[in-house]
């Protein structure tokens, strides 16, 4: 039978005639509809359906293939990750000990409770912190809220735990897991307290640390060398991790256990610092600040041989032991919120102009130049006038005193300002008309000028880092033309004026600089021509026993002629030797030492002032300090009121006690600057004085 369906003629089977026929009896006699018992698939759905088969078909073949061939390593990696596990262990950090081997920081062992959150089985939780809260007797939502907060996977629970947490955390160590119990090896540092920015101290890694920490192998858990050699020599201090590798199952239980690296103990490390003589330099500033009304200064004493670091005092200081155990909030915020900034390292980070005690290098520069020579002498009066350059007046630039005709010699001894002022900027007389007109002083005189100044500064290593093996030293500044027109805004203050070079002559104006870049400076004056490379680290000592020395680092020698080294050396000896000399303080010490003092004015209107003092000793050859370093000193008292003798104070209770003599006899009716009373000890003549063709007398 043909049936015709939109216009096409379409067979239906006898079957179809048959059961549509009944299906129309039933729904007539009981009033129900039926439906077809077969129905024909549409051939684009069927074929669809087959297309969306094939697809899936086709991603789960591709995926099976992807984990079998591309991804086998990275899973099977992951496979033995959940399969075992790495336990680091600790050793001890290295020891740091003095010149002489006595120790400066000792070791001592805490135990803290960590809690690694990516171990803790989250349908566990609350059964295993529950096993835990009776143990330290805190809440249970208190490591909730650890849990909740903590940015980092490791949680540092609880800290040096005691005896009895130890004992029944030990006990139940393996039934919580994500727990651990933590050794660490904290720092016990010694006095005195000036060690503090020398050794700096430990703490835990920061955030700007994490690159540092995966690739030493340190944990969250670990601290690190933070400031001073604790920080510079972190490499060397550091312990060597031991690493014991756990087979478990897969509900964690542990099954074998291998030791896959032993732990070492750090390597130790020998300073140069005389732990004695930098106790005796605290002593002597601290009683001097006491009683001159001064609350902050500096001291740093170098091996002039070497460039060993044999003292650095800066004072006010801060205990470091507070920072090794973790530092409260509050001591935290009483540190940063002192107003005398203990945490400074003034020796190597302090900035201040020096004062007179940069005219050895001025002498120095002009001498080399050939602005004067070992004769020169020049009218000094108590006040240079220079006419000004846009009028009819005059600047004029005070000395403390009226010194009259001076050479070199006496200039350093006794700290002659005009003489300076000349020979560093020059001086052009005016008119004799004119009322600042004195035919004593020269008519026209060309000093060395601001850029041959610079290239003195710079060589002796004034405006840059010495290199010393701490963190945080800062540069200085030697001031230039071009550094004032880029640090200024307006065309007045931009402008490099005469001016600018006398007080650049004098250490003052915009010259800063650290104590201990004066000390460097002072070494190739002391030693005759050899610059070195300031360092705190002398010899690195290994586990076994063996030593590394750190040697010295020459930087430069021969840069200035041994004549003008000479003249220098005996005009600070002149300041020592000389009644008139500004150190004379210092006459009579168990051996001859060579000085220069500096009294820096800090404010413009307030007789306060930055006090400097350097040093070298012996001065010559010396019986008694034949066994000891030859010594470079300086010293800093910072912002004291009043002209006073401050840091003279220092140096000599230091160099009494260092060269063993005699408790130091009463000499405070002297003044310091202008001292009368006849030396009443013999100095060696040195190599310097006996091959002098001409000495000058003050």
């Amino acid at each position: 039978m043909n049936f015709f369906i939109k216009g096409r003629i379409k067979e239906i089977e006898i079957e179809d005639v048959f059961l549509d026929k009944l299906a129309q009896q039933n729904e007539r006699t009981h009033f129900v509809s039926s439906k077809k018992l077969e129905v024909p698939l549409d051939k684009n759905g069927f074929f669809s359906l087959l297309v969306f088969g094939f697809v899936i078909f086709g991603f789960l073949a591709g995926f099976t293939f992807y984990l079998q061939a591309q991804g086998k390593d990275k899973y099977e990696s992951l496979a033995q990750q959940n399969k075992f596990i790495n336990f680091n262990l600790t050793a001890e950090r290295g020891i740091i000990y003095d010149r002489d081997m006595v120790p400066l920081v000792k070791n001592e062992s805490t135990f803290n409770l960590w809690l690694k959150k990516s171990e803790l089985p989250a349908n566990r939780a609350n059964e295993i912190i529950g096993r835990v809260v009776p143990v330290l007797g805190q809440p249970a939502s208190f490591f909730r809220d650890q849990l909740e907060t903590a940015a980092q996977d490791d949680i540092l629970i609880e800290k040096n735990l005691n005896h009895q947490q130890l004992v029944l955390l030990s006990a139940i160590e393996s039934e919580i897991p994500g727990f651990k119990i933590q050794k660490t090896v904290s720092r016990k540092y010694e006095t005195p307290r000036s060690l503090s920015h020398i050794l700096g101290y430990l703490g835990k890694i920061s955030q700007d640390e994490i690159g540092i920490m995966k690739e030493n192998n340190y944990e969250f858990s670990d601290s690190i060398g933070k400031e001073g050699v604790e920080g510079f020599y972190e490499s060397i201090l550091r312990e060597n991790k031991g690493i014991v590798k756990f087979e478990k199952t897969a509900q964690g239980k542990i099954i074998s256990q291998e030791v896959v690296q032993y732990p070492g103990s750090g390597k130790s490390l020998v300073l140069a610092i005389n732990s004695k003589m930098q106790k005796k330099s605290e002593e002597a500033l601290v009683r001097v600040l006491r009683e001159s009304g001064a609350s902050k200064g500096a001291v740093v004493i170098l091996d002039s041989s070497n460039g060993e670091i044999l003292t650095s005092v800066s004072w006010p200081s801060f205990d470091n032991n507070l920072f090794a155990g973790g530092i409260s909030q509050s001591d935290f915020e009483k540190l940063n919120q002192d107003k005398n900034n203990p945490q400074l390292n003034r020796v190597i980070a302090g900035l201040y102009p020096t004062g007179s005690s940069i005219k050895p290098v001025m002498g120095t520069a002009a001498l080399e130049e050939g602005i004067i020579t070992e004769n020169t002498s020049l009218y000094c009066p108590a006040k240079l006038c220079v006419v000004h350059q846009y009028d009819e007046g005059a600047d004029c630039y005070p000395d403390n005193a009226y010194h009259g005709t001076t050479d070199i010699k006496k200039a350093i001894a006794e700290s002659v300002n005009p003489f300076f002022f000349m020979i560093g900027g020059g001086y052009t007389a005016p008119s004799a008309s004119s009322p600042y007109f004195d035919s004593r002083l020269p008519k026209n005189f060309e000093g060395l000028g601001i850029l041959k100044i610079d290239k003195y500064l710079n060589l002796f290593g004034f405006g840059a880092k010495t290199m010393i093996d701490l963190p945080g030293e800062a540069e200085g500044r030697v001031p230039t033309p071009e550094w004032k027109e880029q640090y200024f805004s307006t065309p007045l203050t931009q402008k490099w004026y005469l001016g600018d070079t006398y007080n650049l002559s004098i250490g003052q104006g915009y010259f800063l600089a650290t104590p201990l870049q004066l000390a460097q400076a002072y070494v190739p004056i002391a030693n005759k021509g050899r610059m070195f490379q300031p360092k705190v680290a002398k010899e690195i000592l290994t586990a076994e026993g063996a030593k590394e020395d750190i040697p010295p680092v020459l930087i430069k020698e021969n840069f200035i002629s041994s004549s003008t080294l000479r003249i220098i050396r005996q005009g600070m000896r002149q300041t020592v030797a000389s009644p008139s000399g500004s150190a004379y303080y210092l006459s009579d010490l168990p051996v001859a030492v060579a000085a220069k003092t500096g009294t820096a004015q800090i404010y413009p209107k307030k007789e306060i002032y930055e006090n400097w003092l350097a040093v070298f000793a012996p001065y010559g050859e010396s019986a008694i300090a034949e066994k000891k370093p030859p010594i470079v000193m300086v010293i800093l008292v910072e912002e004291v009121p009043g002209v006073q003798r401050t840091a003279q104070n220092v140096a000599r209770e230091i160099l009494q006690w260092y060269y063993g003599s005699q408790e130091p006899s009463d000499k405070s009716s002297r003044s310091g600057d202008a001292l009368a009373p006849a030396m009443t000890t013999t100095t060696a003549q040195s190599a310097d004085e006996a091959s002098s063709s001409s000495t000058s007398s003050p």
